[in-house]
């Protein structure tokens, strides 16, 4: 569950039309986004959150269909996608958190 406010931002996902062509660079959606943005320096150094070369981290809505690669822009900033880890609450997932650098 997401506590605060979440603001707006842009998700683009790349490769999701055509599945026979992966590597097709204009292959991509956009999508608006509302996320919750976190600072590396609140996180903890360790568990699965840390990632070495993270600058930061977003929660998102569970039901997003976010991969690694995709691109989020947020604050007149775009981050390339490095992890995404599901939080479950009571067996189902409750939000994603998402590793950006």
């Amino acid at each position: 569950m997401v506590l605060t406010n979440l603001m707006k931002a842009t998700l683009y996902q790349y490769n999701r039309k055509d599945e026979d062509n992966p590597y097709d660079d204009m292959n991509v959606r956009e999508k608006k986004v509302r996320v919750c943005p976190y600072n590396v320096d609140l996180r903890q150094n360790f568990g699965i959150y840390s990632h070495p070369e993270a600058t930061g981290y977003y929660i998102v809505k569970g039901c997003l269909d976010i991969r690694i690669g995709d691109q989020l822009e947020f604050g007149g900033q775009r981050f390339t996608i490095l992890e995404v880890k599901d939080n479950w609450i009571w067996n189902k997932i409750a939000n994603i958190t998402v590793l950006v650098k």
